[in-house]
């Protein structure tokens, strides 16, 4: 009985593991509010791969699209396969895809799908 709790927590340790490596470690480092210039230095790239923008009740969304890996400008890269970084007027609003689908749910903003 005692091995049970342990075969769970060695599959949860291992989940979280693979979760990490699939992440973004350099998300962590954002923080709200910050400046589109301190997100180029933190995300360590002049631009971002992609952006869009949308203008919702006034309101300017911009979300920029940063590769995991190095990759060329011209390359196709799968969008969940980046990390977005949503800024409102100007600063960042949040980040990552569990924050930029419910957002982008109450401004009715279509999501690429999941893989």
């Amino acid at each position: 009985m005692t091995q049970g709790w342990q075969s769970r927590a060695i599959v949860a340790l291992c989940g979280s593991i693979i979760l990490t490596a699939c992440g973004d470690s350099r998300l962590d480092k954002l923080s709200a509010n910050i400046s589109k210039d301190s997100v180029a230095v933190i995300m360590k790239t002049d631009s971002p791969h992609s952006a869009a923008s949308y203008l919702t009740n006034g309101q300017l969304w911009e979300i920029q699209f940063y590769t995991r890996k190095e990759v060329a400008l011209t390359d196709s890269v799968d969008w969940r396969d980046m990390s977005p970084v949503v800024f409102s007027d100007g600063h960042v609003a949040g980040w990552g895809w569990n924050y930029w689908e419910k957002e982008a749910a109450t401004l009715q903003i279509p999501m690429p799908p999941k893989k």
